[in-house]
């Protein structure tokens, strides 16, 4: 009988053992679809991604849309010398850039659609400028970019848009959100500025591997642009259809050695053609050339004086160039940046419409200028020498040198109508000082010290700028401006 009693009680606690195996199995079992729910759910999820200067991106699991938002801040307070009834502002500030930007996504990027809004002061954005004598609308960027390169290797990015971006030189200034220079130099500014255009079609290849053909390097971009380029902002038409043509290139021959002291350089060369249409010199013609004159300005954001110019419409019906190559060197903490720009107008068949001396003038119109420039960080957490535009205490300097050239050439030049008559060519230039210290990843405290020297300077600019209260014919001057900052790229 005990024995009996003890193999029924050993079967019922291999049952028991057995049910609760089974139990176990069933919500292993139970778990394990759970956690592939979950999973799936997971993936089918937007994911999102944020990288300093690039701004926040959220993509669709399986990646039919995207949408990324950023936005550029740089707020300037401005010290400038001269005048302030002529609006030479000390201690105001200035929204420099305030421009967020929306880029959205689809078929897995393969189109991209760009939005921005320029809601800068002082000259740009949806409201009068300083001085109150124009308007313009909030657009900054209205872009369609079909990436074709995603079908193909050695297809290009095509833009089509309204005030689409060109390129034309990075060595002239480096980056406006994280480098160390003001603006670019006096002449490119004037004539491309950012490379902003009304309209254009572009096609970019960038960041091409040229080790196929056995260099050990890359391509940055190569760009081939039908643009209006400083014409038709806000993608107005510019009423005519001669167009303009921008070509650029960049190249970085030695980017896959293993050698730090080749790797950093960087070979450049931008080119912009000019079709001017010379109807413009006809009263009631609205055309806008935006070649048609050689000017060159200072930097002050206020109330930029004019330091040379050869008059609205001045330039004869033709072609005018502008040509950069620029050389940037950069090791470690260091980047050292060269370029020259060299424009040409030499008024092909002009008849002038009004009298000698009253309105258009001739001759032909030269424009140079050559720049060095110095980039360092100079210390960070980690030590001298170190740093980056991403890394928190980061201390960074520059300075640069310019010297802009411009002319008018006589007999030809009409010189009452240059300058107010009182010259006809002018040498200017620009030294400059800059310190940023990086509060965080693409945040930054700063200023500049910009001192010009120029060799000739209307009567008019000299009392603007206070380098004579009476102004001298034919005299120059020197005088110093600065600035404080602040700048935050999402």
């Amino acid at each position: 009988m005990l024995a009996m009693a003890a193999s029924v009680r050993a079967q019922s606690v291999d049952e028991k053992i057995k049910a609760l195996e089974q139990e176990l199995s069933s919500l292993k079992s139970q778990q394990m679809e759970l956690k592939k729910e979950a999973t799936a759910a997971a993936d089918a999820l937007p994911t999102f991604n944020y990288r300093p200067g690039n701004g926040l991106s959220i993509t669709a699991a399986d990646k039919p849309w995207a949408i990324r938002f950023s936005i550029d801040a740089h707020l300037r307070t401005l010290f400038e010398s001269g005048q302030d009834a002529v609006g030479r502002t000390n201690g105001e500030i200035m929204l420099r850039r305030f421009r967020p930007t929306i880029f959205y996504c689809i078929d897995n990027c393969l189109y991209e659609i760009e939005v921005t809004w320029d809601m800068d002061g002082f000259g740009t954005g949806n409201a009068k400028n300083s001085i109150n004598t124009a308007t313009g609308s909030i657009m900054h960027r209205g872009v369609v970019h079909f990436h074709l390169e995603n079908l193909n290797p050695f297809l290009p990015t095509v833009d089509v848009g309204g005030d689409v971006s060109t390129s034309f030189s990075l060595s002239r200034q480096g980056s406006s959100s994280v480098g160390t220079q003001m603006e670019y130099d006096l002449l490119t500014r004037f004539f491309v500025d950012d490379g902003l255009a009304g309209w254009g079609y572009i096609m970019n290849w960038d960041d091409r591997s040229l080790s196929s053909i056995g260099i050990p390097g890359r391509i940055g971009r190569a760009q081939f642009a039908m643009a209006t380029v400083r014409a038709g902002d806000d993608n107005l038409s510019i009423n005519t259809d001669r167009k303009n043509f921008n070509l650029y290139a960049n190249i970085f021959p030695f980017s896959e050695l293993k050698n730090k002291w080749l790797q950093g350089f960087m070979f450049e060369m931008g080119a912009w053609f000019c079709n001017i249409d010379q109807r413009a010199s006809v009263p009631g013609n609205i055309v806008a050339n935006s070649c048609g004159r050689l000017q060159i300005q200072d930097n002050g954001n206020s109330a930029r004086q004019t330091l040379f110019d050869t008059g609205a419409n001045s330039i004869g019906e033709g072609l005018a160039t502008l040509t950069s190559p620029g050389i940037t060197w950069e090791i470690g903490p260091y980047r050292l940046r060269t370029m020259g720009a060299f424009f040409q107008a030499d008024d092909g068949g002009f008849k002038p419409t009004a009298p000698p001396g009253s309105a258009s003038v001739t001759g032909k119109k030269r424009g140079r200028v050559w720049l060095i420039g110095h980039d360092l960080f100079l210390w960070s957490p980690t030590g001298w020498f170190t740093g980056t535009a991403n890394t928190p205490g980061s201390v960074l300097v520059g300075t640069h040198f310019e010297r802009t050239d411009a002319s008018c050439d006589v007999p030809r030049c009409n010189v009452a109508s240059v300058n107010n008559g009182q010259f006809h060519r002018g040498t200017y230039i620009l030294r400059e000082w800059d310190l940023w210290y990086f509060l965080a990843p693409r945040m930054s405290i700063g200023g500049s010290l910009l001192w010009y020297d120029a060799s000739n300077l209307t009567t008019q600019v000299q009392k603007n700028l206070g380098t004579n209260k009476n102004g001298r014919q034919g005299g120059g001057g020197s005088w110093l401006d600065g600035n404080l900052n602040f700048r935050y790229q999402f």
